[in-house]
This record gives structure tokens, sequence and C-alpha cells, in this order.
């Protein structure tokens, strides 16, 4: 009798698109189930989690006075020629100062110390029917910690996640986008965080022209002593020379010193000016910031948006549901290839998931 040749299996075809998608279709119901799951881990999210309300504000910083006049030096020369003088004349950098451009005042608002004021500032308290009552906004918000410094940093990081501002110096504007799950107390911190910011821009702007004005008054009194050392040896010299005109020697003391009374005097009118403009700025450079739009209380939270959360759970689910059918495709072929490769690797990971269980089943016992 013949021997039977044993006819071998044809092997396997290469995993293509169509066949990867045929086995997407086939685990519909995978697809189906994460669909239906992201659906149910938003609504529940939405329920469970606490609104968000938004408020947007906005201001300009108003330029002080060293300000406008390096702005006009900088309209009057094209080419720069005049940034020298204006930063020789104490005017800083021609078109305004550091300490007032639009990112300053960004990041001031990003500040600790803005930030910690801004935490032991009062608002009215939302967890209670009282409109008398008030809390700081630290005791306000939920912090996980009673250790009154610690509530304050992590207060501090969580403003600088709730305000985000940007700074156009286009424009010369800042906008701040503050949040909040209570509307009233965003609407409060919004305006209070603008507050702080024109309290700190007084402050500033109070202290700068008041060092100038002390430096200038000091200034004006050496101005003075000098003018007046040179009218006294002007007047000693005249005193002691009266026919002064008939030497050439002098005639010419006396012009020197003549010159130096005028040097001296117009230096003094100079400083005495400068000392008057510096006592108009300590009152003119207290200007506050222009608010452009102010916080209002929100009626209508900013999150959940159904509109945008329902259909969004319903492409990740998609997506995720794809991902998954098709892992489980991908994973099914390479199975079918090399059965003892997925073997082995079936069985190492029930060995690993029976050591993780049994410190599990001695606790209990």
């Amino acid at each position: 009798m013949p021997d039977v040749v044993p006819i071998a299996e044809p092997s396997p075809g290469p995993l293509t698109l169509a066949l990867w998608t045929a086995g997407v279709l086939n685990r519909w119901r995978t697809v189906f189930l994460c669909t239906i799951g992201a659906i149910i881990l938003a609504v529940v999210a939405a329920l469970v989690l606490p609104p968000t309300y938004r408020v947007t504000v906005s201001f300009a910083p108003n330029p002080s006075s060293s300000s406008k006049i390096g702005g006009a030096l900088s309209s009057l020369s094209s080419s720069g020629a005049l940034s020298g003088l204006a930063s020789g004349m104490g005017l800083g950098s021609v078109g305004g100062e550091p300490t007032e451009s639009p990112a300053f005042y960004g990041e001031l608002l990003q500040s600790r110390e803005l930030l910690t004021r801004l935490l032991l500032t009062k608002f009215k308290d939302p967890r209670t029917s009282n409109p008398n009552d008030s809390a700081r906004l630290v005791d306000i918000m939920k912090l996980r910690s009673t250790d009154p410094k610690r509530r304050i940093e992590l207060g501090v990081k969580v403003l600088e996640k709730s305000m985000v501002t940007t700074a156009d110096p286009r424009t010369n504007l800042v906008k701040v986008v503050v949040s909040d799950q209570y509307p009233n107390i965003v609407a409060s911190k919004a305006n209070a965080a603008l507050a702080l910011v024109n309290q700190f821009n007084l402050e500033q702007r109070t202290s700068r022209a008041k060092s100038k004005r002390v430096y200038m008054q000091s200034r004006m009194a050496d101005a003075k002593v000098d003018l007046a050392a040179a009218q006294a040896r002007h007047r000693d010299f005249l005193s002691r020379n009266r026919q002064w005109q008939t030497s050439p020697t002098l005639s010419s003391d006396e012009e020197t010193l003549r010159r130096n009374e005028d040097v001296a005097t117009e230096l003094y009118l100079s400083v005495e000016k400068q000392f008057e403009d510096a006592r108009l700025d300590e009152f003119n450079d207290a200007a506050l910031i222009t608010t452009v739009d102010s916080a209002v209380a929100p009626v209508k939270p900013y999150w959940p948006r159904y509109s945008l959360l329902l259909p969004g759970a319903l492409l990740l689910g998609l997506f995720v549901g794809v991902m998954v059918a098709g892992i489980a495709t991908i994973y099914a072929d390479w199975s079918r290839r090399d059965p003892a490769a997925a073997q082995q690797l079936r069985a190492a990971l029930m060995r690993r998931a029976a050591r993780a269980k049994a410190p599990t089943v001695a606790r209990r016992a």
C-alpha cells in the first residue's frame, strides 16, 4: 500500500487593510459598547463635577509723564537718534518704560504677591444664604489642607490655572479670562484682580514720582548753594576791585566770575523747574488703569456645554472602540500565525495576575 503524503495547510496570508477593516466590523459590539460607555461617562461627569463659569475683563495701562515724553521723542525721530537723549534724561527706552508695557501687567497678574493678596481678599460667601456673610477667597476655595501656609500655596497654584492673561502690545490691551464654580465669585474675583493691579499701579508710580521729587529737591538745594557761592565771589571781587575795567587781568577775572554766576543761575533755574515738574508728576502720575470691560456675573455656565459634550463623547467613544477592535483584530491575526507565542503570552499574563491576587487573599485571611 503506497504511503499517503500529507497535504500541508496553506499559510495564512498577510493582514491587509481590508482584512483589518472586516475584523473591526465583525467586532461592532465592542465599538458600540465603547461609544455608549464614553457617553455615559460624559453624562456622569457633567452631573457630578461642579459647573464652571467664565468671565473676561480687559484694561489698558495709562502711560506716565516720562513715557509720554519718550513717545513724543520717538515720533519726532524715526531713525532713533533721540533714543540716547531720552535715556540720558531718565526717560528709559524711547516709547515707554518696561513696567508700563502690557506684557508686564500680564506677568503681574500671575505674580505670587498679587495672587496672595487676592486670596486674602474677602468676598460674599456663596455657600450661605445670608447676603451679609463674607469670607476670604482662600477659605471659600476647596483646598485639601489645614495648614494656613500650605493653603496659600495651593490657592496660588489654583488661581494661576484659573486666570489666563493675554497682552497685545499693538493695542496696549490686557485681557484676563477668569474661571470659577460660583458665578458671583468669578465676577468679583476678576474685578478684585483689576483693583489690585490698579493699587499696584498707584503705589508704584507714586513711589517713583516721590523719589524723583526728593532727588530734585536735594539737587535744587545744592544748586542754590552753588549759586549763592558764585554770587558772593562775584560780589566780593567787585567790592575789592572798583577800577577793574582799567586792568586786562581784572577784566578777565570779572568775566570768568560773571560767567560762572550765569551758569550757576541757569542751572538753579533748570533744576527748580524740574523740581516743580516732579511735584506735579507726583500727583499726575498716580494715573489709574483704564478698564475697558469689567466683569458681570454670568448666567450660563461655560461648562458643561452639552452641545459640545455629547458630540465630543460620541466621537471619542467611536475612536476608542475602533482602536480596541483594531487591536483585537491584530492580536487575533498574530495568535493565528504564531499560536505557541500567543499561548506563552497568555500563560505569563495569568501567572502575573495570580501573583497580584495572592497578597490580597492573604490579607483577607
